[in-house]
């Protein structure tokens, strides 16, 4: 009896790996379930939380109650809620396109000037054939009359020598100019293609130039050398994009003002900007 006692204590079970293999196995179904249940999507929640939100935006009360996922049996109960304070619409953001000069805020309409009508009618008439081209654009600023001259009838491209029938046209503006007592600014404007020739080393020195050659022939026909101002702004004042031919032309300008005389001391301080000027002409 002894010995057969003993025999069973000695005894060891090989089988017991079953048990860890049992709770491995049902560890890992856990993990899988676990994983499934996270993935799976409820729809009607999702759905209850989308009218939520439309309804928090739109101002208009709704009852969150839960929705089926199945669109057969969908059913809303609308509750009476406290409206909820709508969003205050606020007017949209100006756009201003690339290459144009934004308006300056808050700038005052030009003053009534009997006289200053009168110089910018008078220019109007005389010029009315290259406006019609458009070729040249006239208006009134707070600064006075502005007569923007494209280049393209002024100068050959790089140049500033005048050309014959620019002559002929600033000789016909001078004849009026020379009867203005006001100052009178004449600024030049290039577009943003490089220049650097051995007469101009860049867009400022070609568009200085250009407004001093219309500044010297205006003294040549009696304009008063007292009351002229010549600036050059280079690149840096496009009403146009310089992405485009018809931009490249429109920014390649001369603008003459005419300084109303309630603003004496702004002459030769302030560019003017005019985008009217088409590629016609």
């Amino acid at each position: 009896m002894a010995r057969k006692k003993k025999a069973e204590e000695e005894w060891e079970n090989h089988e017991r790996w079953l048990v860890s293999y049992a709770d491995f196995i049902t560890l890992l179904f856990a993990f899988f379930v676990v994983m499934y249940a996270i993935s799976s999507v409820n729809e009607g929640k999702y759905k209850v939380l989308s009218k939520t939100l439309v309804s928090a935006f739109s101002g208009q009360p709704w009852s969150p109650v839960p929705i089926r996922s199945d669109t057969n049996s969908l059913t809303q109960t609308p509750v009476a809620l406290p409206a909820l304070p709508k969003v205050a619409t606020l007017d949209p953001v100006p756009h201003v396109q690339q290459g144009q000069v934004s308006p300056r805020a808050h700038e005052p309409k030009p003053q009534a000037n009997p006289e200053m009508q009168k110089i910018e009618a008078q220019m109007k008439a005389l010029l009315k054939p290259l406006i019609d081209q458009g070729s040249v654009a006239i208006h009134r600023s707070n600064l006075g009359v502005v007569i923007d001259l494209n280049a393209k009838i002024l100068f050959p491209s790089a140049q500033a020598q005048l050309s014959g029938n620019a002559r002929s046209t600033l000789g016909n503006i001078a004849k009026v100019l020379a009867q203005v007592p006001y100052q009178i600014q004449v600024n030049g404007f290039t577009n943003d293609l490089p220049i650097r020739t051995p007469q101009f080393a860049s867009n400022w020195a070609l568009s200085a130039a250009r407004a001093v050659s219309v500044v010297e022939l205006f003294i040549e026909h009696g304009v008063n050398p007292h009351h002229l101002v010549a600036a050059g702004y280079g690149k840096y004042h496009p009403v146009a994009s310089n992405n485009t031919a018809k931009g490249l032309v429109m920014n390649r300008r001369v603008s003459i003002v005419v300084v109303a005389p309630q603003n004496p001391s702004k002459a030769g301080t302030d560019p003017i900007m005019a985008g009217n000027i088409s590629q016609r002409g």
